[in-house]
C-alpha cells in the first residue's frame, strides 16, 4: 500500500543534494499552524499560564537551573545531538562576521521540525542567552521545567495576561538577551516545506529595531554508524545572512510584511527548496 504523503508534498521540489524524509513525519493537516501535541491536562496548563505565572523569574531556583541547562545545551547536548540526529551546522560565519549589527540584540527565526531543534539554535549562537515564546500547552508536558528554565516564555490564553508576556520579552531584550521565534507557531516532525509565518515575530523585530537571523533545518539520509542511534533523518541547521528593515519602505505595516516575506524566502533557500508549496502569508489571505 502506497504511503500517504503530507499535504502539498506533490508540489514540493528540492535541490538535488537535499533529502526529503518520507518516514517519521508528523503533521497537523490542512492548518499549517495546528499543534500535533495535545497534553491530557491542557486545561491545567491554561490555569498555570495566568496572572500568577512568573513571566520574569528572579528566583534562585530559576537562575540555578537556567545556568545548568545552558551549560548542558552547549556541552553535553552538543555532543549527543550529533549521534541522535546526525546534527551539522552550516553558515555560522554569517553570525560571526555580522556581529557589529547585533549591538542592540537580534532575533533568530527557524522552522520547527523536531524535539531538539532549539538545541541546534543554541549551538549556532554560541554562549549568548536566548528567550523565546512557547506554546502554553507545553507547560503541561514532560518538558515544562526544562522549557521554562531554558528561557521559554509561554503565550497566555487571555488578552489580559498578554501584557505580562510582552513586558517579559521587552525586559529580557533590554538586558541584552536575544530573542527566538518559531514563526510557523507549531512543531511538525520532519516536515520539509517551510510553512506560513505568523506576524508576531516580525512585529517584535520591527518595534525593537533588531535584525532577524534566518535559520532552516534540512535533512540527510541516515547512513553508516549513525543508524545505530536512531531511525529518523539526520538534520543540518543552515544559518543565513541577517535581515534588516528596508529603509526605502516608510509604512510600518509594509515594512513588517516585507521582513516576514524576505525571512520566509531566505529560509526556503537555506532549506534547499526550489519550489515551496506554502506562501509566507497564506493563512491570512
Amino acid at each position: 500500500m502506497a504511503q500517504q504523503l503530507p499535504p502539498l508534498y506533490d508540489q514540493l521540489e528540492v535541490e538535488t543534494d537535499r533529502y526529503i524524509p518520507l518516514e517519521h513525519i508528523t503533521y497537523g493537516g490542512e492548518d499549517p499552524h495546528s499543534h500535533i501535541l495535545h497534553p491530557d491536562n491542557e486545561e491545567e496548563a491554561e490555569k498555570l499560564v495566568g496572572n500568577d505565572y512568573p513571566y520574569i523569574d528572579h528566583s534562585f531556583y530559576y537562575k540555578f537551573w537556567n545556568f545548568l541547562y545552558y551549560l548542558q545545551s552547549r556541552t553535553l547536548i552538543n555532543f549527543l545531538q550529533y549521534f541522535r540526529y546526525g546534527f551539522r551546522l552550516k553558515g555560522k560565519e554569517n553570525i560571526k562576521k555580522n556581529k557589529h549589527l547585533f549591538k542592540n540584540g537580534a532575533m533568530t527565526v527557524c522552522n520547527h521540525v523536531f524535539r531538539w531543534d532549539m538545541s541546534g539554535v543554541f549551538t549556532a549562537i554560541g554562549w549568548r542567552q536566548l528567550r523565546f515564546p512557547i506554546w502554553r500547552g507545553q507547560m503541561a508536558g514532560a518538558d515544562a521545567r526544562r522549557m521554562h528554565t531554558m528561557g521559554g516564555i509561554p503565550i497566555p490564553a487571555s488578552v489580559s495576561d498578554m501584557k505580562k508576556f510582552y513586558e517579559a520579552l521587552d525586559y529580557y531584550h533590554e538586558k541584552g538577551y536575544w530573542l527566538h521565534f518559531f514563526a510557523e507557531e507549531s512543531r511538525w516532525e520532519f516536515y520539509t516545506p517551510i510553512r506560513p509565518f505568523k506576524k508576531g515575530a516580525f512585529n517584535f523585530a520591527h518595534r525593537l529595531n533588531i535584525p532577524i537571523i534566518p535559520m532552516a533545518y534540512s535533512y540527510r539520509e541516515r547512513t553508516g554508524f549513525l543508524k545505530w542511534f536512531g531511525k529518523e533523518a539526520c538534520v543540518t541547521l543552515n544559518v543565513g545572512e541577517p535581515i534588516l528593515p528596508d529603509p526605502n519602505i516608510t509604512d510600518n505595516r509594509a515594512q513588517i510584511d516585507d521582513m516576514r516575506r524576505r525571512c520566509h524566502e531566505a529560509m526556503v533557500k537555506l532549506a534547499g527548496i526550489k519550489k515551496n508549496p506554502w506562501e509566507y502569508n497564506q493563512t491570512e489571505k
